[in-house]
Parts: structure tokens; sequence; C-alpha cells
């Protein structure tokens, strides 16, 4: 049986003014950032992007990607999500990758 590629997930959070429907977690993060990251994590640090207006990052073959540092828990960590919003009507978060930060870069 093969691996999916990624998890879907119901949401309903406003990103970029788009209103996203759908969250799509690749399975990436699990190479190497299981130790601390989850889907349960992910999920929580995504809601933290509701209402946020994010630059692209970088394109790659025509799909723009971007890039968000999201402070969650107490003591408070650091957590970067890489992401991009497909979809017909733009309404899906996808999640490239994920992982906890040492500390906010100057980006």
């Amino acid at each position: 049986m093969t691996k999916p590629i990624f998890e879907e997930y119901t949401i309903s959070i406003e990103v970029n003014n788009h209103h996203i429907r759908l969250l799509r977690i690749g399975r990436h993060y699990l190479e190497k950032h299981s130790a601390d990251m989850s889907d349960t994590l992910i999920i929580d640090l995504a809601y933290a992007l509701h209402g946020h207006q994010f630059e692209v990052d970088s394109t790659t073959k025509g799909i723009e990607y971007f890039i968000a540092d999201v402070e969650h828990g107490s003591p408070v960590k650091i957590y970067r999500l890489i992401f991009l919003i497909e979809g017909e009507q733009m309404e899906i978060l996808g999640i490239v990758n994920a992982y906890r930060r040492s500390k906010r870069s100057k980006k």
C-alpha cells in the first residue's frame, strides 16, 4: 500500500484574502521533524495564520510559496510553516513543510 503524500483536514480561515476551507499537510515533515511536529500542532499553527497577509517567498514552476514564523505555546516556541495556496477558488492551504526554529530569523 502506498503512503499518502498528504493528509487533509477541514478548516475555516482567511489567509491572503482567500477563504481557506481545506488544509493539506504534506508528509515531508515526518522525515526530519517528527520529534517536534505533529498534524495536530500544524493544524493549530495554521489557525494562527488567520487574518494575515504573506508575501511570496519564492516561485517554482509557477507555484508561489509562502513562509510564516509562528509563535506558539508556553514557553513560546517558534515554528516555521512553508505553504502554498491552491484550488480553483484558492480554497486549499497546502503545508509543504513545518519545523521548530531555534530563534526568529531577521526575514
